[in-house]
């Protein structure tokens, strides 16, 4: 069977009317399955990826998103940042002894930050853009 990649246009309009039927998302997961639903209704060909859905909802400002982690012991491993694909900025403290080290790297776009402890974004709660309600 065939399938057919989405515009970003089309993609776009599908989660902004996913969120403003539901403006609170509990996982990406859940974003998934109600954009592929919703762009499924234009046609039952389209197919997208979580990450996709992700990318273009933090590109066109369609969502907020806050990440919960869960910690590895190690080093950070990312030099791009795993949930929008920017850079990562270092934040960097000196030492008494004037030698500097490393604390955490931040994504200026995203709000993504990984302490020295190896962060690694383990679920994704998604909130339309301007929503204040209850938790």
């Amino acid at each position: 069977m065939s399938y057919r990649i989405p515009k970003d246009d089309d993609v776009a309009k599908a989660i902004d009317n996913c969120l403003s039927r539901t403006p609170r998302v509990r996982s990406q997961t859940v974003l998934y399955e109600l954009v592929l639903t919703e762009l499924m209704c234009v046609d039952e060909s389209f197919r997208i990826s979580n990450e996709r859905i992700r990318r273009i909802g933090l590109e066109r400002g369609l969502f907020d998103i806050e990440i919960r982690y869960a910690h590895k012991p190690g080093t950070v491993p990312y030099n791009k940042c795993p949930v929008c694909k920017g850079e990562l900025e270092s934040v960097r403290n000196r030492t008494l002894d004037w030698k500097t080290v490393e604390l955490s790297r931040s994504c200026k776009k995203c709000g993504y930050s990984a302490k020295s402890d190896a962060c690694r974004p383990a679920r994704y709660i998604i909130t339309r853009r301007g929503f204040r309600g209850k938790d």
